[in-house]
């Protein structure tokens, strides 16, 4: 029996002595990136430009799958309760922070079931008016809508939308009161701006843009922090003095499932970094309206808690559910 456990003894005493096998480098396999959205969508289009950059730098297949449902949520609880591996990656927006105040339920929480690795761009929303419309400028809407309470309406893609929050917020900071009329979709809100059947339309700066260029609306501002190049003369909501923290945008980020390595986690974030530097992604960005935002995990992680509380904010005073 002692000269038994002896052998044993030896043995263990070689196996503790041999040097570690070296885990297989990250990536060793395929990547998915879930999209909580239709595609050929403006997510969907930036997530496949990353996908295709992120597969040629790190010498990996990365694909990406598209699972809309209840806002978002489903793609952002299938990647919650995935391996923390690295292999199933969401492709965010700020859908991800406004859900946690809109539904009862989201099935998951942002701050604690995903982890951050980079911000990848954000889009803008425009606040447009039909040629008509007696107001040429925030201020003079703002004194309009003063003057009178809930005679204005606004167009959005949707309740709970962004254009919704963000024009929602801008009523809340600046004091005055429209009709808010929600649409399905981004489009027949424009149509309806442009013929004269709602004053104002809220929409992204891709579905704005091209209707302000073509005198057929006039831009009254950018939600934005900063001026589009789409657009250069129409101000931002920032630079009047009275909201200069003020900034409403949709913007995309990558996330992995909590508890994700932190190497694999610092792989991805360098690697995304040295996508979005690339000129062939910021245009495939840029073409859908976007800006490219790059950031590190830390700063994401802050800015989606600032995202929560402002947006949750919001839709409280509005009394808003998508339940």
């Amino acid at each position: 029996m002692f000269r038994t456990l002896s052998r044993l003894a030896c043995a263990a005493a070689i196996l503790s002595c041999a040097p570690a096998q070296a885990a297989d480098p990250y990536p060793a396999r395929p990547v998915t990136i879930l999209v909580g959205f239709s595609a050929g969508g403006a997510v969907d289009t930036v997530a496949r430009a990353l996908a295709e950059n992120l597969s040629t730098s790190l010498k990996q297949t990365f694909v990406v799958e598209t699972k809309p449902g209840a806002g978002s949520n489903l793609a952002a609880r299938t990647v919650a309760r995935a391996a923390p591996d690295g292999y199933t990656l969401l492709l965010g927006t700020n859908g991800l922070a406004i859900n946690m105040a809109l539904y009862k339920t989201p099935g998951f929480d942002v701050e604690k079931d995903l982890a951050p690795i980079s911000m990848i761009g954000d889009i803008p929303s425009v606040i447009a008016a039909n040629p008509a419309f007696p107001a040429n400028t925030l201020d003079e809407l703002i004194t309009l809508a003063k003057a009178s309470p809930d005679q204005y309406a606004y167009a959005t893609p949707g309740n709970g939308s962004l254009p919704h929050l963000a024009m929602a917020l801008l009523e809340r900071e600046a004091g005055m009161k429209l009709k808010h009329i929600p649409y399905q979709g981004g489009r027949p809100a424009v149509t309806d701006a442009i013929g004269s059947h709602v004053p104002l339309v809220v929409v992204n700066a891709l579905e704005a843009a091209p209707h302000i260029q073509a005198g057929q609306l006039k831009g009254i501002a950018v939600t934005g922090k900063e001026r589009l190049a789409s657009l250069p003369d129409v101000a931002t909501v920032s630079q009047d003095p009275r909201f200069k923290d003020y900034f409403a945008e949709t913007w995309w980020a990558l996330f992995a499932p909590a508890g994700t390595p932190a190497p694999v986690l610092d792989a991805l974030t360098k690697a995304v970094h040295q996508a979005l530097a690339d000129p062939g992604l910021r245009k495939r960005i840029e073409s859908v309206g976007g800006q490219v935002h790059a950031s590190t995990a830390p700063e994401l992680s802050a800015f989606v808690t600032e995202e929560r509380a402002k947006w949750g904010e919001v839709i409280a005073r509005t009394g808003f559910s998508a339940n």
